[in-house]
């Protein structure tokens, strides 16, 4: 089992450095710039006070809000784009590619091999974030603001980790629509859009009092890419949510990768039938 997970991260560790690296560039560039437009900032927040910057909740009369709006808003979302891509192709991805049966032929239980899959995955994200984390806190120690600020480098770089409970939900459901859709491009299709309705719904929300009643069933309700948030840290409630959706997401993928018929390309309700 531990063998099998060092080949995961072995296979991984190209994409871990490669996301790592660009996703860094967010935070590198913008909290870099921000001391050459700081004063401008505060003329441009009319403009960003119009419903369609609110619905992507970008903030900027601030640099709590700037980096906020720019960092811990966009930084979860492409990791996430990284997680469906990384998640479905570990299961589906590897059936269409023809590997799928080569690994469950080993003399390993199946629910093993998903165990060490979703640890690589949870690795991976961990990996890329402390990459990001990293090079924003140390972009915060190199430049001078131009104004007083209480938010601190290992504020940021701790917000930057804050986003892996976030990242695991994603991965986790893209993980399990893998060992449940017949194929990846299903898979990622939907999993694709469960990350943009999240994100959009959960700012909507915020908008629209109507649909306060239904905030909860967005992925993105549970992490605050706030600047109250970059400074006190994310709600416990939140994480504890998003790492138990996690964890039930995991757990029905064990469930339907124990009756995958491999090869097959089959939903659920029509792999009885072919198996018998």
């Amino acid at each position: 089992m531990l063998r099998l997970l060092l080949q995961e991260l072995r296979f991984r560790i190209t994409g871990i450095i490669g996301w790592g690296i660009g996703l860094s560039m967010f935070p590198v560039i913008y909290v870099g710039m921000y001391p050459s437009f700081a004063e401008e900032m505060a003329g441009f927040q009319d403009l960003l006070d119009l419903a369609i910057y609110q619905a992507m909740g970008i903030t900027m009369g601030s640099f709590e809000g700037f980096i906020a709006s720019t960092v811990t808003n966009l930084v979860p979302v492409i990791l996430c784009i990284y997680a469906v891509i990384n998640a479905t192709g570990t299961l589906a991805g590897e059936e269409d590619d023809g590997r799928l049966e080569l690994i469950v032929s080993l003399p390993i239980p199946r629910w093993q091999i998903v165990a060490v899959k979703a640890v690589a995955l949870g690795i991976s994200l961990l990996g890329i974030l402390l990459i990001v984390a990293t090079g924003a806190a140390l972009t915060m120690e190199a430049i001078t603001l131009p104004i007083e600020t209480n938010v601190t480098s290992m504020d940021v770089f701790v917000s930057v980790l804050a986003a892996w409970p976030l990242a695991m939900a994603v991965g986790m459901i893209s993980f399990f629509l893998g060992a449940f859709s017949p194929n990846r491009r299903i898979a990622s299709a939907v999993a694709t859009v469960v990350v943009l309705v999240s994100y959009l719904g959960s700012n909507l929300t915020g908008l629209i009092a109507s649909l306060e009643n239904i905030e909860h069933f967005f992925l993105f309700h549970y992490y605050e890419a706030t600047a109250e948030a970059l400074e006190v840290g994310q709600q416990t409630g939140n994480t504890a949510a998003l790492l138990l959706i996690a964890l039930v997401a995991f757990g029905l993928t064990l469930i339907f990768f124990q009756r995958r018929n491999i090869t097959v390309g089959a939903w659920p309700w029509q792999r009885g039938v072919i198996s018998r």
